[in-house]
């Protein structure tokens, strides 16, 4: 999904972090709260499937579980820093994340899509030249655009910001990942989605050279896939998430 900018990463010794401090009997999880399924805001809760799996692994070391909901670029400077344990939030696994945090194994393979005006139907790539595109800042979307289209995307804080844009003729496509783009096109007639672009996978993110911590991760991680369990955090918290679209 989402992609920390190498200035992000060169600001995190100056990165002052506003929220609760992390305590040494728990296990802080850092995240972006906007992205449901898997991570959202139930009244002041911070609820979703990937703050299920970060519960787990608090109770598999013995620790209390917190979770803290950041702008994304924010997220993984705070691991960085030592703000917070770890990182989830749809975190896709690139070369160049890998350079500053360790990936845990992977949980869940997605990609992302293009969400299109039926009044202008989305074919091909190509089509994407020289448009006006909407991304969440800081995502692997924003990094297609740039990479891939080599051209500036229009950012939004969120993909449903991005899709207000497109709805209001600022921009002629969105691009987002699968689960929030089919949460911001539920109830919207006129919107479509298209099949993916890419091929991505999410996993925790930590701050390098804990081999506990990635362990006990990674072991969580095969526990909740083997029993069942994140088959239904991920049914369970779709399920909730499209009844947000309805409100």
């Amino acid at each position: 999904m989402k992609k920390l900018t190498m200035l992000a990463i060169a600001a995190v010794a100056a990165y002052m972090f506003t929220g609760c401090a992390k305590q040494d009997d728990s296990l802080k999880m850092i995240t972006e709260a906007t992205f449901p399924p898997y991570e959202f805001l139930r009244g002041q809760e911070i609820a979703g499937i990937d703050v299920e799996i970060c519960k787990a692994v608090a109770a598999k070391l013995g620790k209390k579980f917190q979770a803290e909901t950041v702008d994304f670029d924010s997220v993984i400077p705070a691991v960085i820093s030592g703000k917070a344990d770890l990182a989830a939030a749809g975190i896709t696994i690139t070369e160049d994340r890998k350079k500053n945090v360790d990936f845990s194994d992977p949980y869940v393979k997605t990609g992302i899509v293009v969400i299109y005006k039926k009044s202008n139907p989305f074919k091909d790539k190509d089509q994407l030249k020289g448009k006006k595109i909407g991304v969440q800042a800081g995502t692997t979307s924003e990094t297609f655009v740039t990479d891939q289209l080599k051209q500036e995307p229009e950012r939004s804080k969120s993909p449903a910001e991005a899709v207000a844009a497109l709805k209001a003729g600022r921009v002629e496509f969105v691009i987002a990942d699968i689960d929030p783009a089919k949460n911001c096109v539920k109830g919207e007639a006129d919107l479509a989605l298209s099949d993916f672009i890419t091929s991505e996978e999410y996993a925790v993110a930590i701050r390098k050279g804990q081999p506990e911590l990635l362990k006990a991760i990674n072991e969580t991680i095969a526990e909740v896939k083997k029993d069942g369990r994140l088959a239904k955090w991920i049914a369970d918290f779709t399920a909730e998430a499209d009844k947000l679209k309805d409100k």
